[in-house]
């Protein structure tokens, strides 16, 4: 990352095309879960633009972090499945908590509140500056972390930093997108084929559902609050192996 080049990954998949995939690469473990969180994307929309019309290619925000985390998750649980070394399964885990987890469902979950704030005063009626972004992004951090996280000058700055709070109301789709996935990859683990095949369909649908009907034909109900909690409780059992492990260790 340097001046010009931009913070993040990407992913661009023209209709009729190939994918196009920029982020920097330095060859650590975070740098192959962005791998296979971009790959994610490119597998979703090159299955959608060659099952769908041009004009069912514009998957719902809502929706479209799902495919991609999922491709995480296939690709840690493939890790986790190489070896029965224990500190290679802590690990993966801590990987899977780090990468996927706490920056896909605590970081964008916090920028999300963030832009919320944002998007009140503006919807009021009113203006911003820096001066009153920083001010909500550092309200918002001390909220989130309270005692728990000493809080360094210049971490109100963060605002300045993320390329998605320029692109609307996006960063709480992570969180979404994320909720399905853990679900749907529940299922693969458990169910197999039927399962794979079910997610398949659901990448080949493109915009032809909303998010509600794609996460069903994926077996998952995000009606309820069901799947968040799950995800939740997913999220804890992972801490509480590593825990585990590392007493054993």
């Amino acid at each position: 990352q340097n001046q010009g080049k931009s913070t993040g990954g990407f992913c661009a998949s023209p209709y009729g095309g190939h994918s196009f995939i920029l982020f920097s690469w330095h060859g650590g473990m975070s740098d192959v879960f962005t791998l296979a969180h971009e790959l994610g994307h490119a597998g979703h929309f090159k299955a959608c633009n060659a099952a769908q019309s041009i004009f069912d290619t514009n998957v719902s925000t809502y929706f479209v972090e799902a495919p991609s985390t999922m491709n995480e998750l296939i690709m840690a649980h493939y890790l986790l499945s190489t070896s029965e070394d224990k500190r290679f399964r802590r690990w993966v885990l801590s990987n899977m908590v780090g990468n996927t987890y706490y920056h896909n469902f605590v970081t964008h979950l916090l920028e999300a509140a963030y832009q919320r704030e944002v998007y009140r005063i503006v919807d009021a009626g009113g203006s911003v500056q820096a001066e009153t972004l920083s001010a909500i992004m550092k309200d918002t951090l001390q909220k989130f972390w309270g005692d728990a996280v000493e809080l360094t000058e210049g971490a109100e700055l963060t605002w300045m930093r993320q390329p998605h709070y320029y692109m609307g109301l996006y960063s709480y789709t992570y969180s979404a997108g994320l909720t399905v996935a853990t679900a749907a990859c529940k299922r693969i683990q458990t169910e197999g084929q039927p399962a794979v095949e079910d997610w398949k369909r659901v990448l080949r649908a493109g915009s032809t559902g909303t998010p509600l009907e794609l996460a069903k034909m994926a077996g998952v109900d995000i009606s309820t609050d069901g799947p968040l909690l799950d995800t939740i409780e997913t999220i804890g059992g992972m801490i509480d192996e590593i825990c585990a492990i590392s007493d054993q260790l």
